[in-house]
């Protein structure tokens, strides 16, 4: 018997599904093509979520939320240039003083036994060869130093931009929180508006004791680096308190940068520095933490870990910096959304478990 040829298979698409998806590829392609500009808004609004709780307690003692956004991000301004100044001086300090050190130190050089031997072999002509091509480096030099001033530039720009993003943002957090809850229902909004504050919470908490314990860091590095007397005490203090932000990862660097240092000057300073970093360390974990965090940011050290080496590879130092605030509010989120599964499950076992024998008495 013949066997009756195959069915045709038809597959329409309707026109609003291709639209969709050709919306949905173009919106995917500009994401990709603004990618640095989503990431300075998105860390615009860490920033300004982050100090949204402070410029809300300024406006419930009285204060306009404009006025009140300028000052919280005009102290921010001043403390991040107070730091840089601090740091910079010093630094600065040092390489004058090298600089009107170094005829001496081209004396001291001219006088060894081992200058003397290189000149007497002849090689004063391979000398002013070095010099010559290193004269002829000098056009690229300017070219590049022309190009560093010109990244410094765009640094800058890019810091103010930022700060006017954050400022907008955190003026209009809620008119745009109102905005995006006027799409939900009541019932909803009721429900998930306090995750919102929470989360917001949680950032700001996050944040702000990240900064607090690693101010912390700096002092008890820069006062170790300045009683041992180890160089550069104010920047090792700044460099470690940068360190610090990143958690669990950033104060062990900081402490191997500062033994380092400390070998510099002697085995016995380079001790030191170890032990008072591991019994900081301790204080920081089981004194400093509680006491900075409080209850705001509930995370295990697997998590926080985690957190840090996803958000890095996405973002690099500065996702690093904000993995900890980001994996809270995913834990506040997950938590809400399974919230209603989890009350079930318990009824259902609370119902199958059976009732305790009461005791007879007689």
């Amino acid at each position: 018997m013949q066997q009756p040829p195959p069915g045709r298979v038809e597959l329409i698409i309707p026109w609003r599904t291709l639209f969709t998806l050709l919306l949905f590829g173009l919106l995917v392609a500009l994401a990709i093509a603004s990618l640095g500009s989503l990431l300075s808004i998105f860390v615009a609004g860490v920033l300004a979520l982050g100090l949204d709780p402070v410029v809300s307690a300024l406006v419930r003692r009285g204060w306009k939320r404009g006025l009140a956004s300028c000052f919280v991000l005009a102290m921010l301004f001043v403390a991040v240039f107070l730091i840089v100044v601090i740091t910079v001086g010093p630094l600065w300090r040092e390489i004058v003083e090298f600089v009107h050190n170094i005829p001496e130190y081209w004396e001291d050089i001219s006088n060894t036994d081992l200058f003397q031997q290189f000149i007497s072999n002849g090689t004063q002509a391979d000398v002013k060869s070095w010099l010559k091509d290193a004269a002829g480096e000098i056009p690229s030099a300017a070219n590049t130093l022309l190009g560093a001033a010109g990244g410094v530039f765009g640094s800058v720009l890019s810091l103010v931009t930022l700060t006017f993003l954050s400022l907008f943002l955190l003026m209009e957090r809620p008119a745009i929180t109102n905005w995006l809850f006027g799409f939900l229902e009541p019932r909803q909004e009721k429900r998930w508006r306090p995750v919102l504050e929470e989360s917001i919470e949680a950032i700001s908490s996050s944040l702000i004791g990240n900064v607090a314990i690693s101010c912390v860091a700096a002092t008890v590095a820069g006062l170790t680096a300045w009683i041992l007397g180890l160089p550069f005490p104010i920047v090792l203090a700044v460099l470690t308190g940068f360190l610090d932000l990143i958690p669990q990862v950033g104060a062990t660097v900081a402490a191997v940068i500062l033994t380092a240092v400390a070998l510099t000057v002697s085995t016995e300073a380079a001790i030191i520095t170890v032990v008072v970093q591991l019994i900081y360390q301790q204080v920081e974990n089981y004194i400093v933490y509680p006491i900075v965090y409080r209850r705001a940011v509930e995370l295990t050290a697997f998590t926080t870990i985690v957190s840090v080496l996803i958000a890095s590879s996405i973002l690099g130092i500065v996702g690093a910096i904000l993995a900890v605030p980001f994996a809270a509010v995913i834990k506040i989120v997950v938590r809400e959304a399974g919230r209603p599964r989890r009350a079930r499950m318990a009824a259902l076992r609370e119902a199958a478990t059976p009732p305790a024998a009461e005791p007879e008495t007689g």
